[in-house]
C-alpha cells in the first residue's frame, strides 16, 4: 500500500522572510504561497493557473531551496554571534509582550553602564 506523502507546508512568517529572496514571478510566488501557507493541492493550483501539477511542484521546490538557504544563513549568523559573545553568554532570539522587548533595550544601557569591562559595542552585540 503506497504511503500519503507529507504535505510541505511554510508558517506565514516562513514565507514572508523568504519571499525577498525570490527571482520568480509573482503568480509564480501567488502558486507556491497557495500550496505552502494555504495548503491547497498543486493540481488546483495547477488548474488555476494553467500550469501541470509538476510545474506547481518545481515552484514549491525553488521556495524551500531558499527557505533551507535562508535557515542556514540564520544559523550562521548566531553561531558568528555567539563567537562574540564572552564564554559564558549565548544567543537567543526572544519574543515577548512590547513592554518586555522594551525594558530589554533599557537593559543594554544598564548593562554597559554596570560593566566597566564591557565596551558599548559589546553591550550592543549583547541586545540585539
Amino acid at each position: 500500500m503506497k504511503q500519503a506523502r507529507k504535505k510541505r507546508r511554510l508558517t506565514i512568517a516562513e514565507f514572508s522572510a523568504v519571499r525577498p529572496l525570490l527571482n520568480i514571478s509573482e503568480d509564480r510566488i501567488n502558486a507556491a504561497y497557495a500550496a505552502l501557507v494555504e495548503g491547497r493541492t498543486l493540481q488546483s493550483i495547477g488548474t488555476e493557473y494553467g500550469w501541470s501539477r509538476q510545474s506547481v511542484n518545481d515552484t514549491v521546490d525553488v521556495v524551500y531551496k531558499w527557505l533551507d538557504n535562508y535557515r542556514q544563513a540564520q544559523k550562521a549568523e548566531i553561531n558568528a554571534l555567539n563567537q562574540e559573545l564572552p564564554p559564558d553568554w549565548e544567543c537567543a532570539l526572544i519574543c515577548g509582550p512590547k513592554e518586555l522587548i522594551a525594558r530589554m533595550a533599557n537593559f543594554k544601557t544598564e548593562l554597559a553602564t554596570n560593566n566597566p569591562g564591557l565596551t558599548h559595542e559589546e553591550a550592543e552585540i549583547a541586545i540585539r
